[in-house]
């Protein structure tokens, strides 16, 4: 029975039905709107390689979900984003540390895209000579990345955060990795995880909700899967070094640096986990915007420059946020930034004027996204206890109090582990 979830103040709806193979259905029409897209998600990231099957442990290759991603689009005979472009869609795919997305974007044939995009992720085809030229395609995508120094500084980054741990390698995996990468590890990995209970499917744009639903109804009472197995990840991480730093060398113009800020407090999933994560990302732009006091004399000293930038990632079992920029002066970088992050718990209870200001341009980033069908469905997680949507993170956004936000401040920084990065330019 699909149910339906009203946003009363922004006049949309959330239609919402779980199949009874498990899947579960997501509609969000919006009127006006030419475009639909459609996100069919699989709760199976990068960290996700030890995991045990009835209580029997599996351990695989790092970069297995990438390389499982790139070969749903290989078929037999056919290469899948020839279907959708005979279509006139747009199709993309792509692995996070926990997720692995297949999407589309059309402004006409939405059943014929939307069934393209359930068949391929659903029918599969592997074959030992497939995965084994894979392999090359992929072994140049990871050294494409090796050699890019800003991806290279990020993932160092998230390396010493998180040592000898899923965490440590690329999403993509190595080169290492992959050549052990075999058809049984893809099928076991395809078959634990790309199952109907362990997806769902966003599509939000011009949809009728219930004509939509009963195509993907129909398309999946033509589909059979095994009886599930129990399931349980194994995520671990060792505790790490405080404050270190780690200089490396690659051929560039000017040096890079970069701090990262892992989280070891504990995260609620659902509705408080969004309000944890919009704090911290209010706190850090509060330090660390254009707008900020210690960020306007940093760039008036030379310390940082218009390639400064940060993020913060909140995902399933761990938490993390990366400040990163080029300079003149890496020592100075990281001193500086260091000094600040340290004072923050203190500060931002004496900052309520600040803390409103940015609260108003953050809704007002908010509001202005809620006209992209793009950025409504990238701000969508339907792997939480309940579906948070954009609308849910306005009314989080807007409810939320300094008191609470100093509160999440002092449990996050309190507790961090603080790991540096400088690149150097080739001696």
């Amino acid at each position: 029975m699909m149910k339906t979830i009203d946003y009363a103040s922004f006049n949309e709806q959330l239609f919402v039905e779980k199949l009874e193979n498990g899947l579960t259905v997501y509609l969000q029409p919006k009127k006006g709107f030419e475009k639909s897209i459609a996100i069919l998600g699989v709760n199976y990231g990068s960290v996700d390689t030890d995991f045990s099957i009835n209580g029997t442990p599996v351990s695989q290759p790092a970069g297995i979900a990438h390389f499982i991603e790139h070969k749903m689009f290989d078929k037999k005979d056919y290469d899948v984003f020839e279907l959708f472009n005979k279509t006139g869609a747009s199709a993309n795919a792509y692995t996070s540390f926990t997720k692995t997305n297949y999407l589309f974007s059309t402004t006409e044939d939405l059943r014929d895209n939307l069934l393209i995009l359930l068949d391929f992720v659903q029918k599969p085809y592997f074959t030992t000579e497939k995965i084994e030229r894979e392999k090359g395609i992929i072994d140049q995508e990871i050294n494409m990345y090796l050699n890019d120094p800003d991806n290279r500084i990020y993932f160092q980054t998230i390396q010493d955060l998180y040592p000898q741990s899923p965490l440590s390698e690329d999403i993509a995996g190595t080169v290492d990795s992959v050549s052990k990468i075999t058809l049984a590890d893809v099928q076991r990995a395809y078959e634990t995880f790309y199952r109907p209970d362990n997806m769902s499917l966003f599509i939000t744009g011009r949809v009728n909700p219930e004509e939509t639903l009963s195509w993907i109804k129909e398309n999946q009472r033509q589909k059979s899967w095994s009886v599930p197995a129990v399931i349980e990840r194994n995520l671990v991480f060792p505790t790490v070094a405080n404050d270190k730093i780690n200089k490396y060398q690659m051929a560039i113009s000017r040096p890079k640096a970069s701090i990262g800020i892992r989280g070891n407090d504990s995260v609620p999933r659902g509705r408080e986990g969004l309000a944890y994560e919009i704090a911290i990302s209010l706190v850090l732009d509060l330090f660390f915007s254009e707008t900020a006091e210690d960020y306007t004399q940093l760039y008036q000293d030379g310390v940082l420059d218009d390639s400064f930038s940060w993020e913060f990632e909140n995902e399933r079992g761990f938490h993390f946020a990366i400040l990163n920029g080029d300079t003149n002066k890496p020592q100075d970088f990281i001193d500086k930034l260091l000094k600040i992050i340290r004072q923050i718990p203190k500060k931002l209870s004496g900052m309520s004027s600040e803390f409103e200001l940015q609260k108003k341009e953050l809704l007002g980033n908010y509001i202005e996204m809620m006209d992209s069908e793009e950025a409504i469905s990238g701000q969508f997680d339907g792997f939480l206890s309940e579906p948070l949507t954009i609308y849910d993170e306005v009314g989080i956004l807007d409810s939320l109090t300094l008191e609470q936000t100093v509160a999440f401040a002092e449990q996050y920084f309190d507790s961090a582990s603080i790991q540096s990065e400088i690149i150097q330019a080739n001696d």
